[in-house]
């Protein structure tokens, strides 16, 4: 009788039983509806070779949004290239995702993996999908399988944590109030119940049955927030504080207004208060127009001329607001997006959801270098680190803008424009 052996370098081959689990990193972002996870393993025979993984876990649509391993041994071809990519790849979702790096124990993080995994099965509606997407997620979770199995042969797989524990067990605690709004709203328009449970008194029924959840999967792009009166919003204990808010979320069909009035157990300044009820005034599907006045913010963007002899060898890591930061190419060149280094753009009473971005730059096909944030504050530090930078003898200042219409996504997506002929084209309408 012949049996099929696999061999270490078949992805069906169980390489955690060559290892001991040693340690796991993890992004405080639960609440954001993502975690990423950076766990190294140590070789059992030679100490000093490590299994590297690299996990991005979504709790909305996929379950399992991104998933790498490095296997580092000392002396092979490919060590130092694993080495690499590992250091690399962790670093990308901890520059994008903000929050603290906390660490936790195998039975924790395993119960997190196992936590997101009914959401990889392929009976799940998502808005995209692909043949390919679901070939990743099916050769994932057989990693997983032999991982837990490893795990579970270590004897590292305690009594797992309650769901709402798990999502305590990597979030920030002690929310303001504001944040606590805002990442409820945030999660329970995603239908990420779990997690809007663990910030409210609320059951799963009741979340599953408020009116601001009906078109489906959302993501909350502003929220609005002002302090309520006791007596013109009157909560059905008697005790919690009323706020109102207005939000608008983005749907699989476009977007929507809501207006709503939640209740907090405590007053604007206690911290880690729950959410005790949500009432809703109004939702409304916003028309393409409305919505684009709904978002409407203010470009601030810096144009410089750049000389050819140095689009080729072209370093973006060379500006300090860029160190990092890598490009993704798009149809007009290559863009850059640097992000704030922690989440506090949600405990705002005007929140907005591209808040968490510092601001853009982007190499155009034609030579052009373009920075745009929608904060004055940034766009003045990006071009003073631009003129400081060691290309700035091969930049020409071209001019700097104050855009009410937003153009920069246009500018990007659009091959071969150059802003002014954009701006040119946009004025003649």
């Amino acid at each position: 009788m012949l049996k099929v052996v696999e061999g270490r370098l078949s992805e069906y081959y169980n390489h955690f039983k060559d290892y001991n689990f040693f340690s796991c990193e993890a992004t405080e972002t639960r609440l954001m509806g993502v975690v990423a996870l950076n766990v190294t393993w140590i070789g059992k025979e030679d100490t000093k070779a490590r299994l590297y993984q690299v996990i991005h876990l979504d709790f909305s649509e996929y379950g399992v949004d991104d998933y790498d391993e490095y296997e580092c041994i000392p002396g092979s071809d490919d060590y130092k290239g694993n080495k690499a990519g590992a250091k690399f790849q962790w670093e990308h979702f901890v520059s994008v995702m903000g929050g603290d790096i906390i660490r936790v124990n195998a039975g924790t993080m395993m119960a997190l993996i196992d936590s997101a995994l009914p959401l990889a099965s392929d009976d799940k509606y998502r808005e995209y999908d692909s043949d390919e997407n679901r070939e990743f997620r099916h050769k994932t979770l057989v990693r997983f399988d032999f991982m837990r199995e490893a795990l579970e042969e270590s004897g590292l797989l305690q009594l797992a944590p309650s769901d709402t524990e798990l999502v305590g067990a990597f979030s920030r605690g002690r929310l303001a109030t504001c944040e606590t709004i805002n990442y409820f709203i945030m999660r329970l328009v995603d239908h990420d119940y779990v997690a809007a449970r663990y910030l409210s008194t609320l059951s799963e029924e009741e979340l599953r049955g408020c009116l601001i959840t009906q078109p489906g999967i959302q993501t909350l792009v502003r929220n609005q927030i002002k302090t309520g009166d006791k007596e013109e919003d009157i909560p059905q204990d008697g005790l919690s504080s009323p706020y109102r808010c207005k939000a608008t979320t983005l749907a699989e069909n476009g977007y929507y207004y809501s207006s709503y009035v939640i209740y907090l157990d405590g007053d604007y300044r206690k911290k880690g208060a729950k959410v005790t009820e949500i009432a809703i005034g109004s939702m409304n599907k916003l028309s393409e127009y409305e919505a684009a006045k709904q978002l409407q913010v203010v470009e601030y963007i810096t144009v410089f001329d750049c000389r050819d002899r140095i689009l080729s060898n072209f370093d973006g890591s060379r500006f300090e607001f860029l160190n990092g930061v890598e490009p993704e190419q798009v149809e007009n060149g290559w863009l850059y997006t640097a992000y704030n280094k922690d989440n506090s753009h949600v405990n705002s009473n005007n929140y907005w959801l591209n808040d968490d971005v510092y601001g853009y730059a982007i190499l155009t096909i034609d030579g052009e270098f373009i920075l745009m944030s929608n904060k004055l504050g940034n766009i003045n530090y990006m071009d003073q680190c631009t003129t400081l930078s060691i290309y700035s003898p091969f930049m020409t200042l071209d001019g700097r803008y104050q855009l009410n219409e937003p153009v920069f996504h246009t500018l990007c997506h659009t091959y071969g424009v150059m802003f002014r002929n954009l701006i040119d084209y946009i004025d003649q309408f």
